[in-house]
């Protein structure tokens, strides 16, 4: 923030302030299904604090919910001495020793680092802990390797022959294995715009430009996530995508020369060589300086020269195909892209590293996009409005400063929460989640949709507590929808299904909630039936309270 006196955390001392219901009903789902659905062995507890309470001292959190309400059956990690931190960051008790006691009891098992290990035998010799406590703990980790085969008579640590063990390091740079990886970028790559059929490029074409600051960022965003050297040290990029295996000339000129740069002096060597290019590709987004672990993006909105690079090298090329691609984890706002005439299409590719050669694929129409935003791009003028420190869901006025605010904290206006995600954000978005553009065109009709859905079976699974387990969270409904490719490609489509609630917008109620999807691939002319299934859940809410409960009244099913 721009205070002078201004709100600033880190993850070692912060406290979320969530409500219940917002804890229930957004945070806690993909934890939940990741105990339930992908029957994970570990979990990890972070370094900050929920409601007063530091996540690795949070008996709530890991063992109420994850071990008693999940039915979670493995160990728990602190973060990296995130144990040390629920004494001397959050000073949640006054010795180390009861540090130990309370992370302990709360159910976490490993200590990452030293802590527990330091404080332990003092905590045991002044009656704080006892051996059943760390038997109960012991007993979780040792479980686990038992599962991993580490005490059977036949095995041998100095080769280990698990079923993971089994599978050589060169089987990860095998041609199936690069393929997958390329398919990642192909299935999830996103277009915004594609007008007058910019996409795709044709292969007869001399020479393409590649400019901006991300054109050969794979190996920076890959040395954070894995060995440096990872197949052969072949670290394609844009370029490469570009260049279509050696198929198309490419001319590289960064223009800008990173991310977070203001540099604007290389930008006339893009517009010149821009106005002799048959195509321009630029590529623009963030990179792990702009945001990585431990460090948060402080804007959505790409730099200013950034920017001051599409808009110029976009105006030189004329008539000529142009193409903004976006490689960013960050919503960035997209808005002056899109508005620019001279820019033809723009395409979000996440962030995928070596994968990004996958691209070649799409642009030169082998295959047609079909991803959908997995983000609500927001306006720039969002930041400016709620803090990052306000973590509800729903819109209503914040107890945090604005962020734009330049004088003492304590005299700025306060922030409004214009609602988070797709669920519950009011205003218009930039792009809205689950858009997404095909070389195609798709038109939806529902085959078979029942009028009406029976609430009895969510009734008699919800019990007293907050969380319906998602095994018995059960298809609701079944729609079947006729996809009619009535275009002249052939395509994938992933079909998205969301319900709209009664109530939808008013008093915490979410806009609409995505029930499903599937991707099926529909020949040009032809029609695909997709079959979707709202659950049980589909047809509740969380209220305030944070229970889940069964909800009757007019729903409306979309589909597209």
């Amino acid at each position: 923030t721009t205070q002078l006196d201004g709100e600033s955390w880190d993850r070692q001392h912060y406290d979320a302030a969530v409500t219940q219901r917002d804890l229930v009903d957004s945070y806690m789902v993909p934890f939940q299904a990741c105990v339930e659905k992908g029957r994970v062995s570990g979990l990890m507890c972070s370094y900050n604090a929920v409601n007063g309470v530091p996540s690795c001292a949070n008996d709530w959190l890991l063992q109420t919910v994850a071990r008693d309400a999940w039915g979670f059956d493995g160990y728990i990690t602190s973060d990296c001495d995130a144990d040390q931190n629920v004494y001397d960051s959050h000073h949640y008790t006054d010795t180390p020793e009861e540090a130990v006691k309370v992370v302990l009891e709360a159910g976490t098992d490993i200590d990452c680092q030293s802590f527990v290990g330091d404080h332990g035998q003092a905590a045991l010799d002044q009656g704080l802990i006892d051996e059943a406590l760390i038997d109960e703990r012991l007993v979780n980790l040792f479980k686990v390797r038992l599962r991993l085969g580490h005490f059977d008579l036949s095995f041998d640590p100095s080769n280990p022959s698990g079923p993971l063990d089994t599978i050589p390091s060169d089987a990860v740079c095998s041609d199936a294995h690069v393929a997958s990886s390329l398919e990642g970028l192909i299935q999830s790559a996103t277009l915004y715009k594609n007008d007058k059929a910019t996409l795709p490029l044709k292969t007869s074409l001399a020479n393409v430009l590649v400019t901006g600051p991300t054109a050969n960022i794979s190996q920076a965003t890959s040395s954070y996530y894995g060995p440096g050297d990872v197949c052969g040290n072949a670290f394609p990029g844009v370029v490469d995508a570009a260049g279509d295996g050696g198929a198309i000339q490419t001319t590289y000129v960064p223009g800008v020369p990173d991310v977070l740069s203001n540099d604007t002096s290389g930008i006339p060597a893009a517009v010149a060589a821009a106005k002799d290019a048959d195509a321009v590709i630029i590529a623009l987004g963030t990179d792990l300086d702009w945001a990585a672990e431990g460090h948060d993006a402080t804007s959505i909105q790409f730099t200013a020269a950034q920017l001051e690079l599409a808009q110029k090298v976009a105006e030189a090329a004329g008539d000529k195909p142009v193409i903004a691609v976006i490689l960013t984890a960050t919503p960035l706002d997209a808005s002056a892209l899109l508005k620019d005439d001279n820019i033809g299409a723009v395409a979000h590719l996440g962030q995928p590293s070596v994968a990004v050669a996958g691209l070649a694929e799409l642009l030169y129409g082998r295959r047609s996009f079909a991803g959908r935003a997995v983000q609500t791009v927001y306006p720039s003028s969002y930041e400016d409005q709620i803090s990052i420190f306000d973590f509800n869901m729903r819109p209503g006025a914040s107890t945090f400063a604005r962020p734009d605010c330049a004088k003492n904290e304590s005299e700025c206006d306060r922030g409004t929460n214009p609602g988070r995600t797709y669920r519950f954000y009011e205003d218009d978005a930039v792009v809205e989640f689950g858009f997404g553009l095909s070389y195609t065109t798709f038109d939806y009709a529902f085959h078979a949709a029942p009028a009406a859905v029976d609430l009895a079976p969510l009734r008699a699974r919800l019990g007293s507590g907050p969380f319906l387990k998602m095994v018995e969270d059960a298809p609701a409904a079944e729609y079947v929808v006729n996809v009619t490719n009535t275009g002249s490609v052939d395509a994938d489509d992933a079909v998205l299904g969301f319900v709209v609630p009664p109530g939808a917008g008013k008093d915490g109620v979410a806009l609409k909630e995505l029930f499903g999807f599937e991707r099926v691939f529909v020949p040009a002319g032809q029609t695909v039936q997709v079959y979707l299934y709202p659950q049980l859940s589909a047809f509740s809410r969380v209220n305030v309270d944070g229970v889940r409960e069964a909800v009757a009244g007019e729903y409306r099913v979309e589909v597209g």
